[in-house]
């Protein structure tokens, strides 16, 4: 299967000079989008203008990856969080953080872990199997739909929004992680939502040569990226567990398919479509 990842500048610039140095055999390129391709031997790479490079993930391959890939040398670990299912009306929240040191940076990134947006789901669940059987730091803080909707009910009465909710969960999986760690030099890269209540949350901690960055787009991080990779993964599994306590298909209903009785325990009540069947 081929596997792909996202490469910066300057690990494009090595790899055009690693092809030309080491006389690799071009092939045409197909569309507009490659910037090259290669094809020797055993070795099959396509590099897009993008910066995504596709490999065929064999022993050659990795030995290519080994000879183009940016080491991590500023910092010993990095931090990322992301979460998901907070814009599906069912299942639960989850907030995943990871703490990765360079070598293991390198390791997901050869395995493929990149913007989980630009990985199809049958792929994305089979590679978080793979990265679950890795042992690099990770926390994660699940939400089932009752305790999600307990918990955005006590943050609603201290009229506190959803953004609250989701700032107490991810400061709790990073400051789990940080407890765990020891580091002269670390970054925390948080996938940004609310960049004030985010702070709020981490205001206490020790800030010591430790550098905190909230960003859009912060899966570009592979710490961001394997977190929300994982965290997709067992949304799904936790809506698979619902699916059979219940008998439900929910990812295939709608909140007026489900008993009354049953919606507050499979669904986000606060939801306006969930809301207006209970």
């Amino acid at each position: 299967m081929n596997k792909s990842l996202l490469l910066d500048a300057e690990e494009i610039k090595r790899t055009e000079h690693l092809v030309n140095e080491k006389h690799l055999k071009k092939a045409n390129l197909t569309n507009e989008y490659e910037l090259l391709r290669v094809k020797d031997k055993n070795l099959n790479i396509v590099l897009y203008k993008s910066g995504k490079l596709v490999h065929n993930g064999n022993n050659a391959s990795i030995e290519f990856l080994n000879a183009i890939l940016k080491k991590e040398e500023k910092y010993d670990y990095i931090l990322g969080s992301d979460e998901t299912g907070k814009g599906e009306w069912y299942g639960p929240l989850v907030v995943v953080a990871t703490a990765l040191k360079p070598d293991e940076i390198l390791e997901l990134r050869k395995l493929g872990v990149m913007d989980s947006k630009d990985i199809k789901k049958p792929k994305l669940l089979k590679l978080a199997k793979n990265m679950i059987k890795m042992d690099f730091l990770r926390y994660s803080v699940i939400l089932p739909p009752k305790t999600y909707n307990e918990r955005y009910n006590e943050f609603n009465k201290e009229n506190k929004s959803l953004n609250d909710l989701m700032a107490w969960a991810h400061s709790k999986v990073i400051k789990n992680l940080l407890d765990r760690i020891k580091f002269k030099n670390a970054k925390i890269v948080i996938d940004q939502f609310d960049v004030k209540k985010m702070e709020h949350r981490l205001e206490k901690i020790d800030k010591t040569n430790l550098e905190i960055i909230q960003k859009t787009g912060g899966e570009s991080e592979t710490s961001v990226a394997a977190a929300s990779i994982i965290a997709k993964y067992l949304f799904e599994q936790e809506v698979d567990k619902l699916d059979k306590k219940y008998g439900l298909k929910l990812r295939n209903s709608k909140p007026q398919d489900i008993d009354h009785d049953i919606l507050p325990k499979v669904a986000k009540i606060h939801f306006k479509n969930v809301k207006k069947n209970i």
